[in-house]
């Protein structure tokens, strides 16, 4: 009896492992092959993929913001580049050539985006007013502050580079988070996140390359797989799944 029991037990949970890494290749595949279709994204439906539910799978995509309108190119001297900061944390976005997402019509999605116009004005020209956007400093991208160093002209690079390389080594910090409180937060937004997909299934984030990326890491960490969707580049996504039982 113990011998059928334990058989019995062992083919669920391998039939249920299959199962699962059917279902999750699948869905990687289809998003993956939807992108480079150039098809807009979009979350997995019960129509796209036959025999999934879609109410059994948390989905949220994260989308990098579009290129601020402004002219980033050139060389700056200190004064400069500190002005330069300040522009690119207060400029819209260019003109969309194509939307990064396309909700459906009366999707229950909830959408999020930072407290930053690029992010904020990214989601505006995605969806044309057309869904109700939730803007929150917990998703602001990680604080920068140029270095200090001779007021001399350099590349543009230099100062945004420089600058984030001895902030993320514990330095030039006085005023601002901290590398360490930066990644605290990403993982309270990655937490955030995970919980509102679960009440709702379905979560979008307009936000940013470095933010993004390690929301990315704690999503991984709770069980989301990833599709990775140029998430560093402008209006790049990154797609998580976790199929939920409950």
């Amino acid at each position: 009896m113990h011998k059928l029991v334990i058989t019995f037990l062992f083919l669920f949970i391998f039939t249920e492992f299959i199962a699962q890494s059917h279902i999750k290749k699948n869905i990687s595949k289809f998003q993956k092959e939807r992108s480079d279709n150039g098809i807009c994204l979009d979350f997995i439906r019960d129509d796209d993929l036959p025999g999934i539910d879609e109410r059994m799978i948390e989905q949220i995509i994260i989308i990098r913001h579009g290129e601020p309108a402004m002219n980033k190119r050139g060389w700056k001297n200190r004064k400069e580049a500190i002005r330069y900061m300040e522009v690119y944390d207060s400029v819209g976005v260019y003109d969309l050539d194509k939307k990064p997402i396309c909700l459906r019509e009366h999707d229950p999605a909830e959408v999020f985006t930072s407290k930053l116009p690029r992010a904020i004005n990214t989601a505006e020209k995605t969806f044309d007013g057309e869904m109700r956007l939730k803007s929150m400093e917990l998703f602001n991208e990680f604080e920068r502050k140029i270095i200090k160093f001779p007021n001399i002209k350099l590349p543009r690079q230099f100062w945004s580079v420089t600058t984030r390389i001895v902030w993320m080594m514990g330095f030039n910090k006085k005023g601002i988070e901290s590398f360490s409180e930066a990644k605290n937060r990403s993982k309270e937004a990655a937490l955030f996140l995970d919980a509102n997909a679960g009440d709702f299934g379905k979560t979008v984030l307009f936000a940013h390359g470095f933010l993004n990326k390690y929301v990315k890491r704690y999503l991984k960490k709770t069980g989301y797989k990833v599709v990775n969707l140029n998430g560093q580049e402008y209006l790049g996504a990154y797609y998580f799944y976790k199929l939920n039982y409950h």
